[in-house]
């Protein structure tokens, strides 16, 4: 995209995507009613309607409080962990096996016990 710089970065969680990108199909209903969206967007926001297992609001307080836990999850860590919603010591193994850090089995555990306080009871 010629003339567009990036103005800033941060990492979402996907129900925090679905919201941005709601918002920003009823903006383009208001500009363009036959056309609100352009396809990549509108894939974007069919599988994150898919795949959005919280909403927004406790997405955003779960990876507030999961960054405030522990001082080495970060936002990119913390966004994972919500959009994954980790159920065991396994799958926390495999969300962390490419960083620098592993957790032990007793933070894992921590991990674990604050998200089953968010988990959608299916």
């Amino acid at each position: 995209m010629i003339g567009r710089k990036k103005l800033g970065e941060r990492y979402l969680t996907i129900a925090e995507t679905k919201e941005l990108l709601e918002r920003r199909k009823e903006e383009g209903m208001v500009e363009n009613p036959e056309e609100p969206m352009f396809y990549e967007a509108r894939v974007s926001l069919e599988h994150a309607e898919r795949f959005a297992k919280l909403s927004p609001e406790k997405a955003k307080e779960l990876k507030e409080k999961l960054m405030e836990l522990f001082d080495w999850i970060d936002d990119r860590l913390a966004s994972k962990i919500v959009d994954i919603l980790p159920e065991d010591y396994l799958d926390i193994r495999v969300i962390f096996a490419k960083e620098d850090y592993m957790p032990t089995p007793e933070e894992a555990e921590e991990i674990v016990k604050l998200v089953d306080e968010y988990r959608p009871l299916d």
